[in-house]
């Protein structure tokens, strides 16, 4: 009886960790702050990022030179027009060469790293890292 209702508390307290954002690795709490219910100033922050990335998406598009039959050319970040400054807590990582560009944004409060991602594609990811570490895979076992 009393193996069961331990069982059933530390199920609870489990779900409800997971349900706050707060997710155990290796022994230690990450209090995600992008995950469960999420604050309204971090909500905003988040989207700030996201609209960032969209706004260098646009300008990347936007960005044209003479005819059409020409190859496409990616700018640098400090050529693009009418970029807002980057959101408070995030650090961008850009990089660009003649075939393409990518642009990371991550949230460096965030315990989980949540963070955006975009490339010359033009969709905007959100993710944040896988939480295992991975380890030897005998061959032969996949």
């Amino acid at each position: 009886m009393v193996k069961s209702i331990l069982i059933g508390v530390t199920l609870a307290a489990a779900t409800a960790a997971f349900a706050q954002g707060t997710i155990a690795q290796g022994g230690a709490q990450r209090n995600c702050l992008h995950a469960g219910p999420e604050s309204a100033a971090e909500r905003a922050r988040r989207q700030l990022a996201i609209d960032y990335a969209t706004k260098v998406n646009v300008a990347e598009t936007s960005y044209s030179v003479g005819p059409r039959l020409l190859p496409r050319v990616y700018r640098p970040l400090d050529e693009l027009p009418n970029l807002p400054a980057v959101p408070a807590g995030f650090a961008i990582e850009f990089r660009n060469d003649d075939r393409g560009y990518v642009l990371s944004l991550k949230d460096t409060r965030d315990a989980c790293r949540y963070a955006v991602f975009t490339d010359q594609d033009k969709l905007v990811y959100e993710a944040v890292p896988r939480t295992d570490t991975g380890g030897i895979v005998p061959l032969g076992t996949r």
